[in-house]
């Protein structure tokens, strides 16, 4: 697990504390069924920080590389962002 794409040493053990020890076990709940049993351990950005790691790592990516739009839309969803307060897309 430790060498999945942003999963590290706490988050790891935060995981293995849930019983969920290999990234196919995250793989086949999907992020936020995972991130719901772990998300009582952290708290403000450390939650949404958690959420958005799972995420990257399913998809093999950094979590910060993972677009905007898809971060917010995850954020709300799981009630950790209120849509109203996403900020439009910035004019060029």
């Amino acid at each position: 697990m430790q060498n999945a794409v942003n999963i590290g040493p706490v988050l790891t053990q935060r995981l293995r504390d849930v019983g969920v020890t290999t990234l196919d076990e995250v793989r086949e709940r999907g992020a936020i069924e995972i991130w719901q049993l772990i998300a009582h351990t952290a708290e403000g950005n450390e939650c949404a920080h958690m959420l958005l790691a799972l995420e990257g790592a399913l998809r093999g990516q950094r979590w910060t590389s993972i677009p905007r739009s898809e971060r917010d839309a995850l954020l709300v969803e799981v009630g950790l962002k209120d849509a109203s307060d996403l900020r439009a897309p910035k004019k060029r």
